[in-house]
């Protein structure tokens, strides 16, 4: 069988498929013209590539599906049991939201919604399990887990049985194909290969300061006559160390500065919010209020540029019992000493002082809590550790956890 691609241009691509006519549930709507989508390279231009096709993996029931390819996946919609009941995903095709059909059925499964921030996180390979869900039953999916540029989301399912995984080459994820009918009963991807790079999103920033309510910590001297300049946009980068909490809320990216002039911080048992003012070359930026709870209110106001943020550290809750899964506790470390801890010290223990360096950026996230938060550093070089920004060599962090 042949397939003649189309894309924007007037060029073809010819594909050919190995899989044998008869597996086809309705050949005459594979005969239609595809669009393959434009995929663009690092220094702009637009490049015509053929996706690989890894998988599926699973079992032989159900029937044949394939919702093409794209440019990317921005949204999976699961329903879950036994198995992996259904699966719905929400593709980008330059720029375009498009939803896939729904494979398998739903019935009374448990939903559960993999929302992705795409385009600065990729879905770039998944892993799972299949299995009979019964004694002689049918082979399905039983569990799935989505791998991006910034985390995993999942497992979703009974991770028992035969474990797959779709990590065979470097690449993004463009597309799913695989069989389903009660039950979703084999997955595989279609995979553009080469180095795969976040693009950029700008974020407004907001155009109010934090709660003026009264500081519960003794603070620097406060310098007369500051400027402080709200509504910049910021150039965001990839995300640094962390984020080191819960999963709940949405993700947020402050992006990255020059320093930390100052921080505000509520809480009650948890963690509410956080709220940063941000040096860049001089100029005063204010963040958005990352959350909404707190009744009592810490402010930390640095002497910078000749005191710098270095480290900060804390304790996350993992009792379900005690509530949800936020942080308890946060500690900021400086170039001349140490602010906290605000919060009780319990639950699970994070730090960010990997290496010697000083924090430039938050990122994180929160709801009604502060659900999680990470760093971006500039790492000093060599025997370089003084305090000065203007007199320090740095290279910014761009590790991915």
């Amino acid at each position: 069988m042949v397939l003649a691609v189309k894309d924007r241009g007037d060029n073809y691509n010819v594909l050919t498929s190995s899989l044998p006519k008869e597996q086809y549930p309705n050949p005459s709507k594979m005969s239609k013209m595809v669009s393959i989508p434009s995929f663009y390279s690092d220094n702009g231009t637009m490049t015509i590539s053929t996706p690989v096709r890894f998988g599926p993996w699973g079992g032989n029931s159900g029937t044949i599906f394939d919702d093409g390819i794209y440019t990317g996946v921005r949204q999976i919609n699961l329903t879950r049991g036994l198995g992996i009941f259904s699966m719905k995903v929400l593709h980008d095709r330059n720029g375009q939201a498009i939803w896939g059909d729904k494979r398998g059925v739903s019935g009374g499964a448990r939903p559960e919604k993999v929302v992705f921030d795409f385009p600065s996180e990729i879905l770039i390979h998944i892993t799972g399990y299949f299995g009979s869900t019964m004694i002689m039953g049918p082979t399905v999916i039983k569990s799935l887990t989505f791998h991006t540029t910034k985390k995993s989301h999942g497992p979703f399912g009974d991770e028992h049985g035969t474990f797959f995984s779709s990590c065979l080459t470097d690449g993004r994820i463009v597309g799913f194909h695989g069989r389903a009918g009660w039950y979703i009963d084999s997955i595989g991807v279609h995979v553009l290969e080469g180095k795969v790079l976040s693009q950029r999103v700008d974020t407004e920033l907001t155009d109010a300061g934090p709660s003026r309510q009264s500081d519960m910590l003794a603070l620097a001297r406060r310098e007369i006559g500051d400027e402080v300049t709200y509504g910049v946009v910021k150039e965001p980068i990839p995300i640094g160390p962390g984020p080191w909490g819960g999963d709940g809320g949405k993700p947020w990216d402050d992006g990255v500065y020059t320093g930390v002039k100052q921080i505000y911080i509520m809480r009650t048992d948890f963690i509410g919010s956080v709220q940063i003012e941000y040096d860049r070359s001089g100029q005063s930026i204010w963040s958005t209020k990352h959350g909404n709870g707190g009744q009592i209110t810490h402010r930390i106001k640095l002497d910078y540029p000749h005191e710098v943020l270095t480290c900060i550290y804390g304790y996350y809750n993992t009792c379900v019992e005690e509530g949800p899964r936020v942080l308890r506790s946060l500690t900021f470390v400086s170039s001349r000493g140490k602010y906290g801890p605000f919060g009780d010290e319990i639950g699970t223990y994070f730090t960010s002082a990997t290496t010697e360096g000083k924090v430039v950026g938050f990122h994180g996230r929160s709801s009604l809590y502060l659900d999680a938060i990470g760093v971006h550093m500039q790492h000093w070089l060599g025997d370089v550790k003084t305090a000065s920004a203007s007199n320090s060599k740095y290279y910014i962090s761009r590790y991915l956890f």
